[in-house]
């Protein structure tokens, strides 16, 4: 039986203080391994120097700061959010990038591109919707990349929590929504599949719990 998650349990829409020093803390609560994981995984989204990227749920900028490096002066980044204290970060650390730029809109609204981007982004976003809100997503997604196109999911992977240690269990526990539990038990290849796309790339980290998840548009 499907299980009913409203969305008001989300935790993934952050405000008050710590929007405002949401990098800090992120950093200082992974022992400093967050910035180095981030460039990591970027690294192996394989982004091409005229590549136009869409960022959905964008948060503070610095993942498209990074993205940008390794852009050429054709590529480009867009990224979506609609958060105040966000907006105004994203602002202040993207406005020496001029091909990295800021569209204000809720990502579960329909979006104004089609067929116009090469890469899709999402980063530790996806996992705080309903199932309901995921397609919905999914299908912004989908009109928005071009054909061929690449969704790129920076996000928990499925796994089993009992079975991980119990210092995990606990800080995952005490920080995630009922929303990234019901997100780890899902067949995401099957979904996703389901909802157009294809072509399936992956890579782990910290116990296979974080995965970033490529997969092409039909």
């Amino acid at each position: 039986m499907e299980k009913q998650l409203d969305q008001s349990v989300s935790k993934v829409e952050i405000k008050g203080i710590t929007a405002k020093f949401y990098d800090q803390i992120m950093q200082i609560g992974s022992l400093g391994m967050y910035g180095r994981f981030l460039k990591s995984a970027i690294r192996k989204m394989n982004i091409q120097p005229d590549d136009a990227i869409l960022d959905l749920g964008c948060g503070t900028g610095k993942n498209d700061c990074l993205m940008a490096e390794y852009l050429g002066e054709k590529g480009r980044i867009v990224g979506v959010d609609k958060g105040e204290e966000m907006i105004a970060q994203f602002e202040a650390k993207c406005k020496d990038r001029p091909n990295v730029s800021l569209h204000v809109q809720s990502i579960l609204e329909p979006l104004p591109f089609e067929n116009e981007f090469d890469k899709v982004v999402m980063v530790f976003v996806f996992h705080g919707f309903t199932q309901e809100n995921r397609k919905i997503i999914a299908e912004n997604v989908y009109k928005a990349l071009k054909p061929g196109g690449q969704f790129i999911l920076l996000d928990f992977n499925e796994f089993d929590f009992k079975s991980k240690p119990i210092w995990f269990r606990v800080g995952f526990k005490a920080v995630e929504c009922p929303l990234a539990f019901d997100f780890i038990e899902r067949d995401w290849k099957t979904i996703f599949r389901e909802w157009g796309f294809d072509d399936f790339e992956e890579h782990f980290w910290f116990l296979d719990t974080m995965r970033l998840f490529k997969m092409k548009k039909k």
